[in-house]
């Protein structure tokens, strides 16, 4: 079986969200929880930490069949270098490492496992839009998508070539979602709202005024 390495941060995210369900619903895959090293976390939109491990969320179209399937350690050697590109790891004796390094551990604990590999590290996403105490929700990240490649790498509405600046500056004009929804008929409420969302994360930040 061929398997494809993930070739965009949205890909990854959705993978990590999905390892939460298939774990739950594989016991083999779960009974493997304590052989990864490298794991991967997210933040939720309740501010929970989501784990996956490198070989899961690494792979396009990923599961439990086919993450079972992969030979360890000789499918894309390479899939930690792709994965680099978007997270960075956590020095465990940094608050940060503190605090995943215990959510990690109630992760296993709840699969009836005492926590991963002594050797395990955890990476995060290496720049989190900050809002409030977590990060944008992952509702926007994966509605919102950046790519050298569409748009000359502005963030662009996910699957369309439809900018963030494009539907803020319409919205900032007075039009309607009705009407932009009626323009644009492959875009939706939430589309707008993560759009709407993404604008506030980017511009929070403090703006200092010379006297």
């Amino acid at each position: 079986m061929r398997h494809t390495l993930i070739d965009s941060l949205d890909k990854a995210i959705e993978n990590i969200i999905r390892y939460q369900t298939e774990v739950d619903r594989e016991p083999l895959l779960a009974r493997r929880m304590t052989r990864p090293r490298a794991w991967y976390a997210v933040k939720s939109d309740d501010g929970e930490w989501l784990f996956g491990p490198s070989k899961f969320i690494g792979y396009a179209r990923s599961s439990a069949k086919a993450y079972l399937s992969k030979a360890s350690g000789v499918e894309h050697r390479g899939r930690e270098a792709v994965l680099k590109e978007w997270f960075k790891v956590v020095r465990p004796e940094t608050p940060l490492g503190v605090e995943l390094a215990g959510a990690l551990r109630n992760f296993l604990n709840s699969h009836g496992h005492s926590g991963p590999r002594r050797d395990a590290w955890i990476c995060v996403q290496k720049q989190p839009f900050a809002r409030g105490k977590g990060t944008v929700g992952l509702w926007v990240q994966n509605r919102i998508h950046v790519d050298p490649a569409i748009c000359g790498g502005r963030p662009h509405i996910r699957g369309t070539r439809v900018r963030v600046s494009d539907v803020l500056d319409l919205l900032a004009n007075g039009a309607l979602p009705s009407d932009i929804l009626a323009d644009y008929p492959y875009l939706t409420e939430a589309d707008l709202r993560a759009a709407l969302a993404y604008g506030a994360a980017a511009t929070e930040h403090r703006v200092i005024l010379a006297a």
